[in-house]
């Protein structure tokens, strides 16, 4: 399996190589963009600043010296949607960055746009933003019409359902997973908020108990249940964002992941895993992929994927975290 990184600086690229990235991806934002969009929509799922690299030439120089190792780039486009104008230029974005920067392909989420890459005779390599949602053989099928060559599967989906849809087409298509950092409490190929407007998910409202009817202690009138929901809620959205931020003793980052399932991933036929996180210090980015490397090396032929799972366990040495199933990306079920 290809270990996937993030970067939002040339000065990142180098790091990621030396520890053993197998392919890298970015987001890009232009001056051109604002003036189109008016800053209404990102161009892709993460903030412009502190997410993207911000000229042509940052990108330029971050491909050269991936190429230098043959390491591929690739370059994220996955907002949500485009609307008709902002789709055109996106057009054209993504053909000056595969044709006269040099990226290796795209990540794509939006149907429209996709068709029309295709109609602007862009040949490269699409792999399919986990935004798009991709769920089920059928969506496979239909993506694979479409000209994907890799669909990175969405957060949500059990470890039984990612085995099932990877044996079943993985003479056809390439598969890719998340491995690493940030969670999702909405399904985010169904997701209709824009993070351009702060993380609708995220934001720490405040709730007003409606009068119950009779003495149901489930009523929404219970003030202290709505207060159990409200804490229960915040506790899981902390654990969602990266367990606030937050580091082990060693160093190595705390939050969503799915370590422990390598081996069944590699068993199954997964391609890639994605470290998440174009945003992230480098710092963040750096252990982040030492660790994943790390329970990476373990896997070799005959490896029962149980001891896999033992180790990367240990490796997190934060067994009350990992024993909650809160941080874990794919769980078999909510009680997990």
């Amino acid at each position: 399996m290809k270990i996937v990184a993030p970067f939002s600086h040339p000065n990142e690229v180098e790091m990621l190589l030396h520890y053993g990235a197998d392919e890298l991806y970015c987001g890009i934002h232009t001056p051109e963009w604002e003036d189109c969009v008016k800053g209404r929509l990102w161009m892709n799922r993460r903030s412009p600043r502190g997410a993207n690299l911000l000229s042509w030439q940052a990108l330029a120089e971050a491909i050269s010296l991936a190429h230098t190792q043959n390491i591929p780039v690739f370059i994220t486009l996955n907002s949500p949607f485009y609307p008709e104008s902002a789709r055109k230029y996106a057009v054209g974005v993504c053909r000056k960055a595969v044709e006269e920067i040099g990226a290796d392909g795209l990540i794509i989420s939006d149907i429209p746009l996709l068709i029309d890459l295709r109609k602007a005779g862009c040949s490269a390599p699409i792999h399919l933003s986990s935004l798009a949602g991709c769920i089920n053989s059928g969506t496979v099928d239909f993506y694979r019409g479409l000209g994907i060559s890799r669909i990175i599967l969405p957060r949500q989906l059990r470890p039984s359902e990612i085995e099932d849809l990877v044996k079943r087409n993985r003479e056809q298509m390439d598969f890719e997973v998340f491995a690493l950092n940030d969670g999702c409490f909405f399904e985010e190929g169904y997701c209709q908020t824009t993070h351009a407007l702060n993380p609708f998910c995220m934001t720490d409202w405040e709730m007003d108990s409606i009068p119950g009817h009779g003495e149901d202690s489930n009523s929404l009138g219970n003030p202290d249940l709505l207060e159990k929901n409200r804490t229960d809620m915040k506790g899981f959205l902390w654990f969602l964002n990266n367990c606030g931020s937050s580091f082990q003793d060693d160093g190595l980052p705390n939050g969503p992941c799915s370590l422990c399932l390598f081996g069944h991933f590699q068993d199954w036929g997964v391609d890639a895993v994605k470290i998440v996180g174009r945003e992230a210090s480098f710092y963040r980015k750096m252990r982040s992929l030492q660790i994943v490397k790390a329970v990476m090396d373990q896997i070799r032929p005959g490896t029962d994927p149980n001891e896999i799972a033992h180790y990367a366990c240990r490796l997190r040495s934060t067994p009350d975290l990992c024993t909650s199933g809160l941080m874990c990306y794919f769980r078999e079920s909510d009680d997990s």
